[in-house]
């Protein structure tokens, strides 16, 4: 069972020593200077949610783009992005931007599913203890 969230691979639930960093850099031919700007991506945490963020990254912006678009993934978890214009940079920004908002919102569906998970294990042990005292008297 895989979401977009996720990606399969032997090391895939292994954590990542850093967070993914993102410099994005517009290379424009037209400018004589070179635009950088950095993004944090604290919430990849495993190499599977890495590989699928890549795997949405290839998908909606680095093929469509391509020639127009490089990266490099460093061991660090630093990622350079490279394009060529600054109406790339915007979609590689923007692309960046709502899958962060998406496994937010998963983060936090998963969190809130989790208490619940808990509760219900509480009120089952209750249920449980309160049979037993009902047996013994």
């Amino acid at each position: 069972m895989s979401s977009e969230f996720e990606a399969d691979g032997p090391e895939s639930d292994l954590e990542l020593d850093y967070p993914l960093r993102i410099v994005l850099v517009t290379d424009d031919p037209k400018s004589k200077e070179s635009e950088m700007e950095e993004i944090l991506m604290d919430k990849i945490t495993t190499f599977r949610l890495m590989h699928a963020f890549f795997d949405a990254l290839d998908e909606n912006v680095a093929i469509p783009n391509e020639g127009h678009i490089k990266y490099e993934v460093g061991s660090d978890g630093l990622v350079v992005i490279i394009v060529d214009s600054t109406k790339l940079k915007d979609d590689v920004v923007k692309f960046v931007e709502e899958y962060d908002q998406k496994l937010e919102v998963r983060g936090s569906v998963e969190e809130q599913e989790e208490e619940e998970e808990e509760e219900e294990e509480e009120e089952e042990k209750h249920v449980k203890s309160k049979k037993k005292k009902t047996k013994s008297t």
